[in-house]
Parts: C-alpha cells; structure tokens; sequence
C-alpha cells in the first residue's frame, strides 16, 4: 500500500532526520511509528501526504510514486488526524465532520448520512451532537470528532500523530479500543505515531521502532515483546515490563491448601464437610495423603438417596494434576485446556500438597500489569 524506498531527509543545517529508509505499510494494517523524541517518526508519517518531502528516495502508494501526484488532491485523499484536532470552532461538529467531503464535492445527501453513521460509531448520538459547536464538547468528545473527521471522505489511509496524547488515562484508553474496532471494521490503513508503548502494543498490527532517523526494529508486538533486537529495544520496552512476561514464579509459591477428604467418608458427611467449608468439590486422599481422586456436590446429590456409597464408589479419578517441581506455563495450558477452577498439585509419588486456583493465576497477572 505505502512504501518508502531509500527515503532520506537532511535539512540545511546538516541535520539527518531521516537515514535511508526503507518501509512497506501493508494495506488494511495499523502501523505504529515509535521511538525517543528526535527519532524520525513524525517525519517519517508526515512524508507520505507530502507536509515534508524526502531529500533523497522515492514513496509509492498503491504503485504510484506520490512525488508525481498533486499535493493538495493527495491530501484530501489522506485523512489525518493530529493532537491539537483542529476543529474549526465557527462550524458545526456536522459541518466539521462533512469539510473534506465537500471540498471533493461529493454528494451532499450521502456524506450527510455518512456523518449521522460515523458519529454514531463513536458514541455521539447525532440527534444531540452534530448542530453543536466544538467549544461545546470535551476533550475526549473532540478527539472522537476529530477522528471521524478523517474518515469522512472514505479515505484508503489515515495518518493519526500522537492523536490522544493529551487526554486523560480514561478518554485515552476508550478512544484507543475504538480505534481498534474501527479499524477491525473498516480495514483502512493506518499509520500511528506515539511515544507510548503502552499505546503502542495496545493497538498495533505492527509497530516500527525508530532511532535517530533509522529502523531499528519492525515486527508485530508479540514478536517485539518476545524477541527485542537490541539493548535500545530492550530499554524502550521496559525491563521491569519484560521481566513480569517472562518470568513466572514456580507452582509452589501459588499453592493453597485444599480441602480433602477420606475414601471411606459417607455421602451425608462428606456434603456436611462441602457445606462447612464452602466448596463444591473434595479432594479424596488416603492415609499417606495420596490423591485418589475428586468428588464434586453434584456427584453426591445424584447418589444421595444410596446410603451403602462411600466417597471411594462414586469418586472421579481420571482427573488432571500437575507435579509441584512442573512450570506453571504448563498448569496454565492444563487449566484452561480442561475448564477447571483449580488443579491439584502433587509430589512425584503423587502426594497431595495443594491446589493451584485459576483465580490465583488471574491475581498474579493482574499484579504484573
């Protein structure tokens, strides 16, 4: 879709801003540009509608070479969206939303509806939004405008620099899932530039990290967060981020003791002992502690009224569990794989020591965020 074939940038000064890049923007993705102040990424963004030309290289969108194009015309095939937003204050949010659309002289009934639709996709209900001004709206609600607003006239592309960098944590996090949705929905192609890797990661297909004026890593985030190309790329992620992914703690630092019963246990007993401790299930061990199996309250209530049953007859005993010395990647994948709340854990000769809950797991990664 947008590729940059040995692009350049030196200014008068001798400032290289930009050192020989070379970048494909696929069609329908969104690209996150990143990198410490000075880096190159909003020169980089602003090449590609011609706000700043290239020294030396070329740039294609679509196989034409833009240097070719009519810059004006090329813009407003280009939507664009900044920090500053940039409403006309003496318009509609309507009149705001429809610029584009009508300088390119569209239908007017169609890009009117197109305005009621898009305003609709971010939450401004039309009715009660669009014959407002911008200084009637907050922040957060501008910002939403001012999105839409590139999207108005349909464009292929839109370039988005550091569009929600000044709103609060709560605005910002609500505009930026909508922005994914959006992009799941229209499949436009975006190009991103933020400073925020946070933001970066959040909302990326894939994110181009940058280092005076260079490429230094360009990969999606999973494979970023997993395998960072140098120390730059390490330090810019964050350490303290990388260390919570990778390193887990082993299954006995999460263990909790579990409530267990005997094999000879009456059915009447072993529910009084379920109701007592607030559990659904017991874990049945023998006098050394082995794990023989699991009971659960809808095993008892079907067997009830069988007052020869013991918790051994009615017993399951084709249960997972996991050894307390496995990686608790490993409980991880038995948990989720088999729908359990929990997984014993036990000694090589299959002695109970606890159970690892899913709830715990949730608790440790919440704590890692």
């Amino acid at each position: 879709m947008i590729k940059f074939e040995g692009i350049s940038k030196v200014y008068e000064d001798g400032f290289r801003a930009l050192d020989n890049i070379n970048l494909h923007v696929k069609k329908g993705e969104l690209l996150v540009l990143i990198g410490p102040s000075g880096c190159g990424k909003t020169t980089t963004m602003r090449m590609i509608n011609r706000l700043i030309e290239p020294t030396e290289g070329k740039i294609f969108i679509d196989g034409k070479e833009i240097s070719t194009l009519n810059p004006v015309e090329l813009r407003r095939d280009i939507g664009y969206v900044i920090q500053q937003i940039g409403l006309l204050p003496h318009m509609t949010i309507a009149e705001n939303v429809a610029l584009v659309p009508k300088l390119k002289k569209m239908d007017e009934s169609k890009y009117m509806k197109r305005v009621d639709e898009l305003l609709d996709m971010v939450a401004l209900d039309p009715v009660v939004y669009k014959n407002r001004y911008p200084s009637e709206l907050s922040g957060g609600q501008q910002q939403r405008v001012g999105v839409i607003r590139a999207l108005a006239a349909d464009p292929p592309i839109i370039l988005m620099d550091e569009p929600f960098s000044a709103l609060d944590p709560i605005s910002r996090e609500q505009l930026q899932e909508e922005l994914v949705k959006l992009e799941e929905e229209l499949k436009k192609t975006i190009v991103f530039v933020t400073h925020d890797m946070d933001e970066a990661l959040k909302i990326a297909d894939r994110i181009c990290i940058m280092r005076k004026g260079k490429i230094v890593q360009l990969d999606t985030p999973d494979k970023i967060l997993r395998h960072p190309k140098n120390e730059f790329v390490t330090s810019f992620i964050g350490e303290e981020r990388l260390n919570k992914l990778n390193i887990l703690p082993p299954i006995k630092k999460l263990i909790e003791k579990p409530i267990t019963s005997r094999p000879e246990k009456g059915l009447a007993e072993a529910l009084e002992e379920m109701r007592k401790n607030r559990v659904e299930t017991l874990l049945v061990v023998d006098n050394s502690k082995k794990l023989m199996g699991i009971a659960g309250i809808w095993d008892l209530h079907k067997n009830f009224d069988n007052e020869d049953l013991e918790l051994s007859d009615i017993m399951r005993t084709d249960i997972p569990m996991i050894q307390e010395d496995r990686p608790l990647e490993e409980a991880i994948k038995l948990i989720t794989e088999n729908q359990m709340s929990y997984l014993p854990v036990v000694t090589e000769n299959g002695i109970l020591k606890g159970v690892l809950t899913r709830a715990s797991i949730i608790e440790l990664m919440a704590e890692n965020v």
